[in-house]
């Protein structure tokens, strides 16, 4: 599981795997840091770009990233970050950031009982 905040709508987006978090956040936007990213411990990713972002007079053209462990300087942890998500957009339970909150308190905890798998 991946959680993607979107930084301009402050929207955060629940994706099932790394490849539907990459195929919905477009290069460019997460080059521009309006994707900050997380994994299913809600600790900081960030993109490593294989193909970069192309800018040319009159086009665009994303490129190519996956996601990669980031230091704890990079960005803050999920559990943070869910103090400024205004709406969530995943399926139950990762519906609300109640819900995020608390399975993520449970993680960090040692008391979840995989609720993520």
């Amino acid at each position: 599981m991946i959680f993607a905040i979107e930084t301009e709508e402050q929207t955060l987006h629940v994706f099932e795997n790394e490849n539907a978090a990459v195929g919905y956040c477009e290069g460019l936007d997460v080059e521009a840091t309006i994707w900050l990213f997380w994994n299913e411990a809600g600790a900081p990713l960030k993109p490593e770009f294989t193909v970069p972002n192309k800018r040319g007079l009159f086009t665009v053209q994303n490129g190519k990233y996956h996601l990669v462990k980031a230091t704890e300087s990079h960005h803050s942890k999920l559990l943070e970050a869910l103090e400024h998500v205004v709406a969530v957009e995943g399926v139950p339970p990762f519906n609300t950031v109640a819900a995020i909150r608390q399975s993520l308190t449970h993680q960090s905890s040692g008391t979840a009982e995989s609720v993520l798998r």
